[in-house]
Parts: structure tokens; sequence; C-alpha cells
């Protein structure tokens, strides 16, 4: 037997179920949202993490590609160098015969540096101060008309001159500036 009278309305409880519904559709909605919101995050702090190690491993990587170019770098000018000096317009030798052909008999040529695209040439004359000007002055006239030197040379010059410590003779010092900066 039922009693028909004591049981809920079929509208009332339908109404509650139906407004409660909505919320919780709203409700589930939103956690989804913020769920999606929350993977979302944790996936971009991943990918920062993972670029910020790649950064850290190319800051290695470039480091060494660096000092790899300051090694070839070194190397490059070694070779450049041996190549000027292989192919150099004027050899050392023909430089130095050259020289002690045309030089005064009062001269002697002590050494011969080169640095870099110079030469520099120190020697002593066995003549009084005067007397070595003159003939200093010449010999560079001499040198910069020379066929064979003149035109490797852009400027021959005198860069130092002075009596040396026993007063008879006097030191000199000759600068060859060369025409190509490359190679003496």
């Amino acid at each position: 037997m039922r009693i028909t009278a004591e049981l809920p309305d079929d509208r009332v409880v339908s109404s509650r179920f139906l407004v409660n519904l909505p919320f919780g559709l709203v409700t589930l909605g939103l956690l989804m949202f913020f769920g999606w919101k929350f993977s979302t995050y944790l996936s971009l702090r991943s990918n920062i993490d993972d670029w910020g190690r790649r950064l850290a491993d190319s800051r290695i990587e470039i480091a060494n590609i660096k000092q790899l170019q300051r090694e070839y770098a070194g190397a490059a000018a070694k070779i450049e160098l041996a190549h000027n000096l292989i192919n150099a317009p004027l050899f050392i030798t023909h430089f130095t015969t050259q020289l002690s052909h045309t030089r005064p008999e009062q001269m002697v040529i002590d050494s011969i540096e080169s640095v870099e695209a110079n030469i520099t040439v120190r020697g002593r004359l066995a003549e009084t101060p005067e007397r070595a000007t003159v003939l200093i002055g010449t010999y560079m006239d001499q040198l910069r008309k020379d066929p064979l030197i003149g035109p490797h040379f852009r400027d021959i010059s005198l860069t130092n001159f002075d009596r040396a410590a026993n007063g008879i003779q006097q030191n000199f010092e000759l600068t060859f500036k060369s025409a190509t900066e490359g190679s003496p």
C-alpha cells in the first residue's frame, strides 16, 4: 500500500535538481578551466627550465667556438706571415748584399733587424760628426735610387745618430719602411 499523499511533489524535486544543475556545470567548467591553466603553467615552467639548460649548454659551446676562432686567427696569421715571407719581393740575401756593395768604406753594419713591415739597420761610421752626416745622407740617397732596394721601401730614414763612447765613431740607425705593409 502506498501513501501517495506523504510523497513529495515531483515538481519540487525536479526544480531543485534543475536549479543546482547549472551551478554544478559552471563549477565543473571553472574547475576544468583552472586545471587547463595550471597544466599550461606547468608546461611553460618546464619549457623555461629546459631553455635555461640549453642556454647554459650553448654558452659553453660558444666559449669553445670563440677559443677555436682565436686559435684559427693565430694560425691564419702564421700562414699569412709564411706566405709573405715566401712571396716577398725582396729577399734578405739580396738586401744585405746590396747594402754591403753600396756602403761607404768607413761604415760598419752591426745588425739588421726586421720587425713587421720595417727593417732597422744599425752600425757605426769612423768619421767626424760632420763628415758622418754627409756620408749617411749620401748613402740614404743612393739606397733610395738603387733599383734593387729603393722600389721596395716607401721610406728610408735616419732614426738615430749619436757619437759613440770612444768619441771617434758615430753610431747610426736606418729604418726602411716597406712599400707593402705585410712584408719587408
